[in-house]
């Protein structure tokens, strides 16, 4: 925990800067770190602004026409950050964070209700275009976060991933530490691997996705910092079984095998309530407004690989190994997971 950060959020709870002006005054000589210009989406009860110059979250407020609404990931150590690495060299290892880090050059821009960044990741020699694009699922208070990959060089295995410390409690004057779970959840298209922090309170972020090459994870490390973290969590993700404690959480990928001129796209999505159910429900509803009702079955969804599908049922991608859902748990769902428009990775040519 950023302890200079860490002191102020004590002060700066809705209570302070509602009731105290004045403290706001005297925090505001105080600050322990810069903040940039940022883009903003917003609904009657989620608000969400990504930095203008690296494209991480900023803030993300949640039950804002309330009181005392929340930062979920600002308060303590500031960690909302995405990045990218080439396979397991932890050389080509890059991060973006939201305390400003920007390892990896990118351009923000507004497109109608959604926010993208745009670059090219060249780590370890690799040549891959990247689109993240950061929308409000209507009428739900949840994110959809997409990356659209183009590899515009030789054949790459890519991993990413977004890493995040739950700190919503803090604005609840509930302290640093959530309820913390990672698990298998059942959407009526199909099964996401989630992760779920819960504060003191009640108020509750779920974030995941229907892709079986999904990794999910939390730990004591608050953040991936460094492309040995990244592998270590990407390789033997922690599960803290609902453990109280202040934690990071992360999603992320690897095996994303890209040969020359190959696309790939990667969606999760982020659910906000104020219960463990109430969240649960946002997700659940945002992936059906999301994801297209499941066609008939098309063609093979073969355990511990996954293929993409066209129309007429004809493998139009290549095979994603690393599956890490059981196949007692796959084998009812093989019809939702066929639809090629499908929440989650595809990857074609």
């Amino acid at each position: 925990m950023n302890t200079c950060k860490k002191w102020m959020t004590q002060f700066s709870t809705p209570f302070f800067t509602k009731c105290l002006p004045l403290m706001g005054t005297i925090l505001a000589g105080l600050s322990c770190a810069s903040s940039s210009a940022a883009v903003t989406l917003s609904n009657s009860s989620l608000e969400v602004t990504i930095r203008d110059d690296n494209g991480a979250i900023d803030t993300l407020i949640f039950d804002k026409q309330s009181f005392f609404h929340s930062d979920f990931f600002n308060p303590g150590e500031p960690v909302s950050d995405f990045g990218f690495q080439n396979g397991a060299n932890p050389a080509t290892f890059t991060i973006n964070t939201t305390a400003g880090i920007t390892q990896q050059p990118v351009t923000v821009s507004q497109d109608g209700e959604s926010v993208v960044v745009t670059g090219t990741y060249t780590g370890g020699d690799a040549t891959v275009d990247f689109r993240r694009i950061y929308s409000l699922v209507d009428e739900f208070n949840a994110l959809l976060v997409k990356t659209n990959l183009v590899n515009q060089g030789s054949a790459v295995e890519l991993r990413y991933f977004d890493t995040f410390d739950p700190d919503q409690g803090i604005d609840q004057r509930h302290g640093f530490e959530t309820f913390n779970d990672i698990f298998i959840l059942e959407t009526a298209a199909g099964l996401a691997t989630v992760g779920q922090a819960t504060e003191l309170g009640g108020l509750t972020v779920i974030l995941g996705s229907l892709d079986i090459n999904a990794t999910v994870g939390a730990d004591l490390g608050l953040s991936i910092n460094n492309g040995f973290e990244l592998n270590n969590f990407l390789n033997t993700p922690s599960d803290p079984n609902g453990t109280f404690a202040d934690v990071g959480i992360h999603i992320g990928g690897k095996n994303v095998l890209l040969a020359a001129g190959d696309t790939a796209s990667f969606e999760y999505i982020q659910g906000y309530g104020k219960s463990v159910a109430a969240a649960q429900a946002e997700f659940k509803s945002a992936v059906a407004a999301t994801v297209p009702e499941p066609s008939p079955l098309l063609g093979l969804l073969a355990i511990g690989s996954f293929f993409v599908f066209t129309a007429s049922g004809a493998m139009k991608g290549k095979e994603m190994k690393g599956n890490k859902i059981l196949e007692s748990q796959l084998l009812p769902k093989v019809r939702d997971r066929v639809d090629d428009n499908a929440i989650g990775l595809t990857n074609s040519r």
